[in-house]
């Protein structure tokens, strides 16, 4: 990271801003310690302003555009009201679900048949499961323990991701992969498979 002292009329300012070297992306920072690194005045810590992504993965690159806004909502109230951001993180796997072919309309029969089209391998399905019965409890709480609940919401960005992975992410991968199989041969291996 490349980082850079904001400045307002020529007076620095407890802000900074960050431009990573690899994405070319900039973030804004808050700086709330100062101190010495080698002999010379700098920032030693700080929290990011923006993106206002908290304490969540970054989205995953193949996630639906209207799954990745209840993401990252969920991830910025995420430190406020994990509940909250629970409850946003099960309307986007209800939105996933309908984006991998199913109906949309009741999470627990759209992940099993996600399963038993060999949409999502079973393991999915548990991982599916456990952002279902999260966000279910955020809205009716009570059936799990608040230090339980914190740490499954937190864990609920991951899952989401590895269930854009598996479901859209991989399946565009191998198919990328077969696409680039001749013509020729590719369509003969298609009639095979038809016959068997």
């Amino acid at each position: 990271m490349n980082w850079n002292r904001l400045f307002n009329r020529g007076v620095a300012t407890s802000y900074m801003q960050a431009c990573c070297s690899r994405c070319d992306n900039s973030s804004i920072w808050r700086v709330i310690k100062e101190g010495y690194v080698e002999g010379r005045s700098a920032a030693i810590k700080g929290e990011m302003l923006f993106p206002d992504f908290g304490v969540a993965p970054l989205p995953a690159t193949d996630m639906p555009a209207d799954v990745i806004v209840d993401y990252q909502e969920a991830a910025k109230i995420f430190s406020k009201s994990p509940r909250g951001a629970a409850a946003l993180l099960r309307l986007g796997l209800q939105k996933l679900c309908k984006h991998l072919g199913e109906k949309g309309d009741n999470i627990n029969e759209d992940i099993r048949a996600l399963a038993s089209n060999n949409t999502l391998p079973p393991l999915v399905v548990k991982v599916a499961d456990t952002v279902r019965i999260t966000g279910n409890n955020a809205v009716h709480p009570g059936e799990m323990s608040d230090d339980d609940f914190d740490h499954i919401a937190s864990k609920m960005f991951e899952l989401l991701n590895f269930i854009v992975k598996k479901g859209i992410t991989e399946p565009n991968e191998l198919m990328a992969l077969y696409s680039m199989t001749p013509e020729g041969p590719r369509k003969n291996a298609e009639k095979r498979d038809a016959k068997a």
